[in-house]
């Protein structure tokens, strides 16, 4: 018999089990145990890799979703997709322990593989996150430090979470959640219902739940700092909201729904990927600021020109070789900034008024 047991193998689950089985061509316990190292480091981790990077940027291209995840859990590019798989759910499982004193210790290598599944992942995603976003809360480091509370299973305290905010978070007008670690924005922030102020930077975040649309009385949010690749439409419901920031993002693009932020002031868009605007941006009627140095923009859309209050416009490092006419519509525009583009043609309206 193979040194390694058959108790070795039967601690593996079947997410991780039928790939191994399937590559053996007579799929006895003597080569099962003998290929399943090979196969766990060769094809199963990588694939866990991929699957995982998924789940944090649905959208985009493999490339994308490894370097955006590289970047969430500062992995080394040395290192190959399976040990990479290796190190998130090593740092998953040292800050569920740091959140959950009484969470599972994995003192076997086989345990630590029975747990190496995508559904594990994703469970420890939401719950580690729910209750980095508890201790921020009025009142929730104390809450979560009972030892009643302390030395449930990381899963038992997420689940709680819904209850505690509905009874203490009713009023809650401004949150500061940044810099706490969020990898992913509970759905639970749809609750707090009454905020006006929400500070979510210098997070890990890559897109936000379809909840935040319910935030119906925010008038600032700041998401500077984050890993966003997407916004959800839902942002297109939050009417009262005056400031956004998304500085220093991977967006490529804007929602359509963006047009609808009547009440929006300023806008701070600079450090992403964007390569272009979609045209509802001039519905925004209320705009005076807006930032949009260092993207891809290769254009602009002519509604720009429908942007009666803006007073600052930045452009600067951008790819744009012409400016559209229409901004020679905007009569209180008094700052421009284009240094750093390829423009070869400039209509001769907007020379004059900014001296070009």
């Amino acid at each position: 018999m193979h040194p390694i047991s058959s108790a070795s193998i039967e601690s593996l689950p079947n997410e991780l089990l039928l790939p191994i089985l399937e590559a053996c061509a007579a799929p006895s316990l003597f080569s099962v145990c003998k290929r399943w190292h090979h196969l766990l480091a060769s094809e199963v981790m990588p694939s866990l890799y991929k699957q995982i990077g998924k789940v944090h940027v649905s959208q985009g291209d493999i490339n994308k979703q490894a370097f955006i995840l590289d970047r969430i859990y500062k992995l080394d590019d040395r290192l190959s997709e399976g040990e990479k798989a290796k190190a998130i759910f090593k740092e998953a499982f040292t800050l569920a322990k740091s959140l959950a004193p009484a969470e599972l210790e994995f003192k076997w290598k086989t345990q630590e593989k029975r747990c190496f599944t995508l559904a594990n992942y994703a469970s420890y995603l939401i719950n580690i996150n729910r209750l980095l976003m508890w201790k921020a809360l009025p009142g929730g480091a104390e809450y979560l430090s009972q030892e009643k509370i302390k030395y449930l299973p990381l899963e038992k305290q997420g689940e709680l979470l819904r209850g505690w905010i509905e009874e203490n978070c009713k009023n809650t007008m401004g949150i500061d959640l940044s810099g706490v670690g969020l990898t992913y924005l509970p759905p639970e922030i749809g609750q707090l219902s009454q905020l006006q102020g929400l500070r979510l930077s210098f997070n890990q975040l890559t897109s936000l739940p379809a909840e935040i649309g319910q935030l119906s009385q925010l008038q600032g949010l700041d998401l500077g700092q984050n890993q966003l690749t997407i916004l959800p439409a839902e942002i297109g419901q939050l009417s009262q909201l005056r400031t956004l920031s998304l500085i220093h993002n991977q967006l490529t693009s804007l929602p359509v729904e963006i047009g609808q932020l009547s009440e929006l002031q300023w806008l701070d868009l600079n450090q992403n990927q964007l390569t272009s605007l979609p045209a509802e941006i001039g519905q925004l009627s209320q705009l005076q600021w807006v930032y949009l140095n260092q993207n891809q923009l290769t254009s602009l859309p002519g509604e720009i020109g429908q942007l009666s209050e803006l007073e600052r416009l930045d452009l600067n490092q951008n790819q744009l070789t012409s400016l559209p006419a229409e901004i020679g519509q905007l009569s209180k525009l008094q700052t421009l900034k284009l240094a750093e583009n390829p423009l070869k043609d400039i209509p001769e309206k907007i020379r004059q008024c900014f001296q070009l």
